[in-house]
Order: C-alpha cells, then sequence, then structure tokens
C-alpha cells in the first residue's frame, strides 16, 4: 500500500498557481507551520520537511508563490519561535518516531558495528560498504530495511529511525519466526515503511491487547498471523487496529496512524463483506478473528467519530435526530455475522481458531442466582398502564438477559479474565430486534436496561480501545431519560461513577 500523502493536494496547488493568483484557500499559520518546541524546528504541513531558521519568508514565495500581504501572516506566526540550525537538531527518540507530518521512506540500515549510515537506496548503501568498511558487503547480514524520516531536505538532509522491535522486547511467547512472517507479509502484501512498522508492533505488542486470556493470546499471536498471510481482509483489520493502538500509546504521532488505520479499514471492509457472504472452512477462522477486530476498531474510533452511544448510532441524513436511529457497524455484523456462521460455525470449533469462539459462547447456567436481579429490573414498570403489554413482554424479555449477565458476572465460579467479547456477548448480542426497536425510540425502559447494562461493561474499562465509555453512555441516558426516571439509573450510575 503507499505511503499516505496528506499534504500533497496542498502542496501541489501552492507550486503550480500563478504568483499574481489570489488565494483564498490559504491555511491558517498554526495549520500549515507546526513548531515542535523539543526539537525547535518549524514543520511545513504542505511540503512535510522543516523550514531553516530564516528560510521562512523565501520558502513561502519560492515554493507556495505567495505574495508579500499573504507571506505576511506567516512570517509573524514564526517569529514567534526559536528555531535551531539543522546540523543543532537531534535525531528523536525511539519511543517519538515516526515524527507526524513528516513522510516515511523505505530505507536501510548498515549493520557494521559502530556504524549508524542510513540511506534510501541500495544503491547508496553498496557505495558506503567498500568506501567506509572496505568490503563489498553482503545484503543478507550486512545491511537491513529500516524506516526511514528526515526533517530537512537538500543539503541538510539526515535520516533517523527507529530500533524498532528492539525497543519494544517481545514477549517470551512471541512467534520464534516473527521476523520472517513479518517480512512474508510485508513481499505479500507490498507493505510501505509504515505499515511494515505496524506489522512489527503487532506481533510485539498489540496482540496481547485484544484479549486478557492466554489461550486467546496465543491465537492472535500465532494462528491469526498465519490466517493474515492468505486472508487479504485480515491483515488490513490487524493494520487498522494495530494503527489504533500505536496512536493511543504515541500521541505525538496520533494523527499519522490514525489516517493509517481508516486506510487500512476502508480497504478490509469490502473485502469482508464479500467474504462474509460467502463461509467456507477455508474463511471461517478469518472471518471470526475480523469479527473481533472490528469490535476493537469501532470502540477505538467511537470518539473520533462523535458518537459514544455504543450501541445506537444517530442518522441525520433523513428525519429528526431524536428519533432516527441504526445500530453501530460493529454490532450489525456480529449479529448478523454470526447468522450467517451457522453453516460453518462446527468446523469453528474443530479449528485453530476455536478458542475465539469458546470465548464468545457463554453457558449461562445460573439458576435461581438470576431471581434478584430480575425482581429488581420488573419493579421499574410503571404500575400507571402507560406502558403496553407488548411493551412490558419485550422489556421483560430485555430484563430477564441482563439479570442472567448479572447472576454470571457475580457468580464466585466467574475468572478474572472475562474477555470483552463475554461482556458484549452477555446482553447485547442476545437481544431480540424488538428490544432495539424500543431503544430507537427511546424508550424509558430500554434505556433503563441500557443503563445497568453500563455497570457490567465497566468490567472492560482496562482495555485501552474502551476506557471511560460506561460513564459517558450512562451521562448521555440520564439526559435522555426524563427526570421522572432518574431513581431507577441512580444505582448503577453511582457504581459506575464512584459515587
Amino acid at each position: 500500500m503507499p505511503a499516505v500523502r496528506s499534504g500533497d493536494s496542498l502542496q501541489s496547488r501552492s507550486a503550480t498557481r500563478s504568483k499574481d493568483a489570489p488565494n483564498k484557500n490559504l491555511p491558517s499559520p498554526p495549520e500549515l507551520l507546526k513548531y515542535f518546541p523539543i526539537y525547535e524546528i518549524l514543520i511545513c504541513t504542505a511540503c512535510r520537511h522543516a523550514i531553516k531558521p530564516g528560510g521562512v519568508a523565501r520558502h513561502l514565495k519560492d515554493i507556495h508563490r505567495l505574495q508579500n500581504e499573504q507571506r505576511r501572516p506567516y512570517t509573524l506566526y514564526a517569529s514567534n519561535f526559536a528555531l535551531k540550525a539543522p546540523e543543532d537538531v537531534s535525531s528523536p527518540p525511539d519511543n517519538e518516531f515516526p515524527m507526524p507530518y513528516l513522510p516515511l521512506e523505505q530505507g536501510w540500515r548498515c549493520r557494521a558495528p559502530g556504524c549508524d549510515y542510513l540511506c534510501a537506496s541500495i544503491k547508496r548503501m553498496e557505495t558506503h560498504w567498500p568506501s567506509k568498511h572496505g568490503s563489498k558487503g553482503n545484503p543478507s547480514h550486512d545491511w537491513t530495511p529500516a524506516p526511514l524520516q528526515t526533517f530537512f531536505r537538500g543539503n541538510s538532509l539526515r535520516y533517523f529511525t527507529t530500533d524498532g522491535p528492539n525497543q519494544l522486547k517481545p514477549s517470551s511467547q512471541s512467534l520464534p519466526n516473527a521476523s520472517g512472517c513479518i517480512q512474508k507479509m510485508r513481499h505479500s502484501y507490498r507493505l510501505d515503511a509504515v505499515d511494515s512498522l505496524m506489522l512489527e508492533h503487532y506481533f510485539y505488542s498489540s496482540y496481547k491487547s485484544f484479549s486478557k486470556r492466554n489461550q486467546t493470546e496465543k491465537v492472535w499471536l500465532n494462528v491469526v498471523a498465519d490466517l493474515a498471510s492468505c486472508h487479504q481482509f485480515l491483515i488490513h483489520g490487524i493494520l487498522a487496529c494495530t494503527a489504533l493502538h500505536m496512536a493511543h500509546i504515541y500521541p505525538l504521532q496520533r494523527e499519522l496512524y490514525v489516517l493509517r488505520a481508516y486506510t487500512h479499514q476502508d480497504t478490509a471492509l469490502p473485502l469482508f463483506r464479500g467474504e462474509l457472504e460467502h463461509p467456507t472452512p477455508q474463511n471461517c477462522d478469518a472471518i471470526m478473528a475480523f469479527a473481533y477486530l472490528l469490535v476493537v476498531f469501532s470502540f477505538a474510533t467511537e470518539l473520533d467519530n462523535g458518537q459514544n452511544s455504543l450501541l445506537l448510532i444517530n442518522d441525520t441524513a433523513d428525519g429528526p435526530k431524536e428519533n432516527k436511529f441504526i445500530l453501530p457497524q460493529w454490532l450489525h455484523f456480529i449479529r448478523v455475522g454470526c447468522e450467517m456462521l451457522d453453516q460453518v460455525w462446527e468446523q469453528i470449533e474443530r479449528g485453530p481458531a476455536s478458542a475465539l469462539a469458546d470465548a464468545w459462547e457463554i453457558e449461562l447456567d445460573v439458576g435461581d442466582s438470576k431471581i434478584p436481579y430480575l425482581e429488581k429490573f420488573m419493579c421499574f414498570i410503571p404500575e400507571d398502564g402507560s406502558w403496553s403489554e407488548k411493551v412490558i413482554s419485550v422489556y421483560r424479555d430485555g430484563a430477564s438477559i441482563l439479570a442472567d449477565a448479572f447472576a454470571y458476572m457475580k457468580s464466585e465460579t466467574i475468572k478474572p479474565d472475562v474477555s470483552t467479547w463475554n461482556i458484549l456477548g452477555l446482553w447485547c448480542v442476545r437481544l431480540d430486534n424488538e428490544f432495539y426497536d424500543l431503544i430507537f425510540v427511546r424508550h424509558p425502559g430500554a434505556l433503563i436496561l441500557l443503563a445497568w447494562y453500563c455497570v457490567i461493561m465497566k468490567r472492560m474499562e482496562l482495555c485501552w480501545y474502551f476506557g471511560g465509555r460506561p460513564a459517558r453512555l450512562i451521562a448521555s441516558i440520564t439526559d435522555a431519560l426524563d427526570t421522572r426516571w432518574h431513581p431507577c439509573i441512580k444505582d448503577a450510575a453511582d457504581q459506575i461513577l464512584g459515587s
């Protein structure tokens, strides 16, 4: 996949514009010129490199063809910052690589002891070895691929890179042939420098964040990696979620990784839909794995999309906002997809990804322990007859499933490593469509049970892609409910907010 070049369009427009043509669509100075105080550099986000001290006005005139009056706000803005000369700028540490706004190039790193030479072409490396090390050099062990960046261009170009996996401290469970697997996928899918870096991160870190169970952790590391080598939609799903994980732990590079995540997900979804329509013994395990990744991606991007409802998305294209809802993509795929996998479910249970199916299917043999919870939920039905018999019937079914979930979660036999998939499967996936119809119209009964479900979901808050959502969801529910119903969810809100 080619590297994303977000600044190209602006740079192209600026470079080809007539010197005398007015420019009414210029970005603001802080948008075009990003200052990094740690390094004391100013990066042009259109050209994607740093500008030398004293060179802002010339850069805007020669490259972006801006007239004197157009340049004035930018030069005034730039005058607020102290800038270092290129030779004085330090390379960023590994935990800040890659730097935002700078392109990544696929390059090479010399592996000779004590040598830190980096270059962007094999030809330069082949010249470097006899010149500096006195021999031709062997490409199999004397240099290695490396993602490269540089702050400056031209005569001041100086590449920097990262130590990659060495900084990530691989787990003892890591694939013994992880590097070989990475190289194979990099070649098969023509991954660029950013994707290669993200793939390494998956093998050494991200796979462990998708599950708290040792058994499923091994599936993500070994089985899913093997499936991804022959299912294109799955490798894109892995890279999409890994990009979001890296955006979470490397906030300085958040924009770069989030953009890359959406690019991969946009590629994966049409392919996944096609496979889901025709499940076979050959693709069913990959479909199951991608369904899990879809949940991770949806949760992690929920706030970027301005959503915090978890189970519902406002669809404002038609109709009033307060009455128009659709199921979120992750829930739709899981509810519909699980039905479509019925014909191959036995194959999944016997196959290499069976641990994923086991984590999803929970036998809720809770006996009478559900009764106190069900009695509590049934007490919320008003006695004034304002709910129809049909609504009460649907509410009762939803309350019974939620009571099962509470009894299961409170059981002394429940393991502390209950997974995201367990929690989601306890209630929202088991509900009938009629219950979702009640949520769609914001029926108080449905919202009350949803508020209590937040108490169970709080178990997921330690997941990097879920933190804080139960509190935000119950706040939204409180706003949507008439104050007469607030006493029904007070205890739930207290448990979530810690009151």
